[in-house]
């Protein structure tokens, strides 16, 4: 699995570099204004971790409300370098699908079709193409999962709560398949 992960991990922060130089290059925004302000005050963290915590929550009770098979339950490590390389995967598709799915394609989309709740649901379709691989119900899991953490960001100005759960999702299987 490591030739995978590793691949996987190079093609994530591929795709935030691409942002980064689109961006830069139109000289609008930058990646961390697409993330959010800087934490100033530990009560700014604790409402980001709480919040992230409650899109978890809401995450783990889309896996039961939407059935189907699949999952990518075959691609979990074997041993200890998996583990660390998987570890090292689910932070960066974390940070990095945030940035590029609901920081910059949602705002881009909403852009273009001046319509927010538009944008939301077309980035969470993209997203969940994405993710063919693992099966059609994985797919409309992963589409209302895109749609939950959009409107998460676009509520809250900020990715930050959105790419804390998405870490914390995708380590989850890893410490509790």
């Amino acid at each position: 699995m490591l030739p995978l992960y590793l691949s996987v991990l190079v093609g994530e922060w591929a795709l935030v570099w691409y942002v980064a130089r689109g961006l830069r290059g139109r000289r609008v925004v930058s990646i961390a204004d697409l993330v959010a302000e800087r934490w100033r005050r530990p009560s700014e963290v604790v409402v980001d971790i709480a919040i992230a915590a409650i899109v978890w929550a809401l995450w783990l009770a889309v896996q039961v409300a939407v059935p189907g098979k699949g999952g990518a339950g075959a691609l979990l490590p074997r041993g200890a370098a998996e583990v660390v390389v998987f570890m090292a995967l689910a932070v960066s598709a974390g940070i990095c699908e945030e940035i590029a799915f609901r920081g910059y394609l949602q705002t881009q989309l909403t852009a273009l079709t001046s319509s927010i709740t538009t944008g939301v649901i077309l980035q969470a379709a993209v997203f969940a193409v994405g993710h063919l691989y693992e099966g059609i119900g994985p797919v409309v899991r992963i589409a209302v999962y895109g749609g939950l953490f959009g409107a998460v960001a676009e509520w809250r100005r900020s990715l930050r709560p959105g790419i804390i759960a998405h870490a914390w999702s995708d380590l989850f299987v890893l410490f509790f398949r």
